[in-house]
């Protein structure tokens, strides 16, 4: 039966197969001679070189072990050099569930979607994500490993809560002293199904509950129990992509698995790198066993056809590739359930289609256009007539701009997407995301004291009620809206604010947080301050609260954050409040040690009229920022980021200076690093 298929699969056109383990059920046939035979007949058909089937997949129950287990020391019998032990073999879905793994000494990352996946050495004690993971035993009181460091960082209040509710499986608690928002206590597995049963369930209440980020340890390596380290990571993430299938738009952003045993980091990684996307090369089958049904999701078309050039008369058309010929077997309980299966991929695929013609103004113009990198750095030359180049730089820089203003938005949008999600629900169904530029759409229209703002969604035209709608159209949908302000550490000097948008306020002289400004002032500068204002921009500080940590846990300590000054002037005050800054503008006034963003420990230095331009009334600017230095060396003219901390390394430092012994001013190179705390008008 299974060669009939196979035959009948490359007959077709058909690149994929997916078979189950036929007969070893209630037919009772042997599990070895089951799968022998099928690789028998998989190699037999790949001898023949197909030219359509690229890949065979087998898929197994996930609660099946026994047929798992069989059917992977079968395969590594047959290949040997595969690769991965057998139970990766067994449990790993097919490639391409997961992105191509991002690898550091310390880290390996993926995505699924638009979920980071991450596998990190550290203290999950350490962790800052909304969500951290214990793993205890059923009355939530485990004293050991992971769980005892939990529980004794955290503090007796935590304890506690969880004597209270210990009748119940998974225990939702008050973070204590660590730096999460919650900490979620569940009984700990010592069997591969059931671990990942529990993460899975794990990971459906943090998207229950709206959360963005989750750090789990690695559940069932330590005593008691001791599973090994491979298996554990092949049912964590099977579990996280059971979840994430499931919930495709869900609030979960980040789930993370700290290692806390540096040796444990390659199990996880070859669990990981075998989930990943890579390309099959051409001429090679594919043989994938897999433990879940996700895998069916992935490898559905062929690779493309080489293009063909037809010429004529010196024009010549390049012609489409025609992709081969796909066919779904769509399965369902009635014909409406079918047939709305086949409109919803038809949707899909029409979403997904669409013809962009490209125009080259430039032949028309008669100019020629050269485009160079050198040092990072890019540049276009245009040549030819002076009356053509004109046209033509003005649409290159207008090409430009627009290209600048894209990226700028959708830097903006991410950095909200962090702070506030707007969501609307389609009457019976659960709330859904709006895109992250339709977010800040959204967000800058409730700024702006809009009452009503026109969106896109799902390719129609929406009016939305603002604050808290309806979303209508022009047919009878009217799905609800909701606004969801994510919990961040906003410092608690800062006025409230009923929107991410951003304020100046001018602080009391006299009053404790004003002095506290005069003095680091006025401790090298002796001009006269009139005013000190406190800037408020919630996207921008989440954005550094974000980078901060990120760089705590890279540099292994916590002295990466200072207070530095930053002379400015009147035009660009506006800018800098609303959009922090912006290193695009190297070269302004000094770039001796890199073309980055300088600031000055300092205020004296940046009390020059060169950085503290005086206005028409003799007022200056200046801020006091929080900058992310990090880890620093010495900079030089013309980096265009910090140098690598040695060779060979991927890791670079955070910032440069004048001077490592005595620095007088740090150069950032990331716009995200730094954030205008304070405005000082002085003269």
């Amino acid at each position: 039966m299974d060669k009939d298929c196979l035959s009948k699969a490359e007959a077709s056109g058909m690149t994929s197969i997916s078979f189950s383990a036929m007969g070893t059920g209630n037919l009772g046939f042997s599990r070895p001679e089951v799968w022998a035979l099928l690789l028998e007949n998989v190699l037999e058909i790949s001898r023949k070189k197909p030219k359509n089937l690229q890949r065979v997949q087998v898929v197994l129950f996930p609660g099946d072990a026994q047929t798992i287990q069989v059917f992977s020391d079968e395969f590594q019998k047959k290949f040997p050099k595969a690769g991965g032990s057998s139970t990766a073999a067994a449990a790993a879905p097919s490639g391409g569930v997961f992105s191509k793994v991002v690898s550091t000494s310390s880290s390996h990352e993926t995505k699924m979607g638009g979920v980071s996946v991450q596998v990190i050495t550290g203290d999950i004690t350490k962790e800052t994500t909304d969500v951290i993971v214990n793993s205890s035993n059923e009355k939530f009181s485990l004293k050991s490993g992971v769980s005892k460091a939990i529980l004794e960082a955290a503090g007796p209040a935590v304890e506690n809560e969880c004597q209270t509710l210990a009748e119940r499986r998974d225990v939702l608690t008050q973070p204590g002293n660590l730096r999460c928002q919650k900490i979620l206590h569940l009984v700990g597995q010592t069997d591969l199904g059931k671990i990942q049963v529990c993460v899975r369930d794990a990971l459906l209440l943090c998207i229950k509950h709206k959360l963005r980020s989750v750090a789990f340890p690695a559940i069932g390596t330590g005593n008691p129990g001791n599973v090994g380290a491979r298996g554990v990571a092949d049912a964590m993430f099977d579990a996280v992509i059971e979840a994430l299938t499931k919930n495709p738009s869900s609030s979960l952003k980040s789930v993370k698995v700290v290692i806390f045993q540096n040796q444990m980091l390659q199990d996880f990684h070859d669990s990981l790198q075998q989930r990943a996307a890579a390309p099959n090369p051409s001429g090679q089958q594919e043989v994938t066993v897999s433990s879940s049904s996700a895998a069916l999701s992935t490898a559905l078309f062929a690779p493309a056809l080489p293009q063909k050039a037809v010429a004529s008369g010196g024009d010549f058309v390049m012609e489409a590739v025609k992709p081969a010929p796909l066919c779904f077997h769509i399965c369902g309980d009635s014909t409406l359930k079918v047939n709305a299966a086949k409109k919803k991929i038809d949707s899909i695929l029409s979403k997904n289609l669409s013809i962009i013609p490209i125009k080259d103004e430039s032949r028309s113009a008669g100019v020629g256009i050269r485009v160079e990198a050198a040092n990072g750095q890019g540049s276009v030359s245009v040549e030819g007539l002076d009356s053509d180049l004109l046209t033509v730089t003005t649409q290159i820089h207008e090409m430009l701009k627009a290209a600048r203003q894209e990226e700028d938005l959708n830097q903006k949008a991410a950095l909200l997407s962090a702070v506030v999600e707007w969501q609307y629900a389609p009457a019976g169904q659960d709330y859904k995301s709006f895109d992250a530029k339709t977010n800040y759409e959204l967000e800058q229209a409730l700024e702006r004291d809009l009452k009503q703002v026109k969106v896109k969604l799902n390719g129609q035209e929406f009016t939305v009620k603002l604050p808290n709608g309806p979303v209508n159209n022009s047919g009878s949908s009217t799905p609800l809206l909701t606004r969801v302000a994510f919990s961040s550490d906003l410092p608690e000097s800062w006025d409230s604010m009923n929107t991410s948008g951003t304020k100046a306020i001018a602080l009391t002289p006299g009053s404790a947080e004003y002095v506290t400004v005069e003095q680091l002032f006025k401790a090298s500068c002796n001009k006269t301050i009139t005013k000190i204002e406190r800037i408020q921009n919630p996207v921008l500080w989440q954005s550094l609260q974000i980078k901060r940590r990120a760089m705590d846990q890279k540099n292994g300590h916590s002295n990466n954050e200072r207070r530095l000054f930053h002379g400015t002037s009147a035009d660009t005050v506006e800018f800098i409040n609303e959009h922090g800054f912006n290193r695009s503008y190297a070269g302004k006034n000094a770039t001796a040690y890199g073309n980055g963003t300088y600031f000055a420990v300092n205020a004296s230095y940046s009390s020059s009229d060169t950085y503290s331009r005086p206005g028409a009334n003799g007022d200056k600017l200046m801020y006091l920022c929080s900058v992310l230095t990090g880890d620093f060396t010495t900079g030089a003219s013309g980096m265009i980021d910090a140098p690598l901390k040695k060779s060979g390394s991927i890791d670079r430092f955070d910032s440069v200076v004048d001077n490592t012994t005595r620095p007088s001013m740090f150069i950032i190179f990331h716009d995200s690093h730094a954030y205008p705390e304070y405005l000082i008008t002085f003269r």
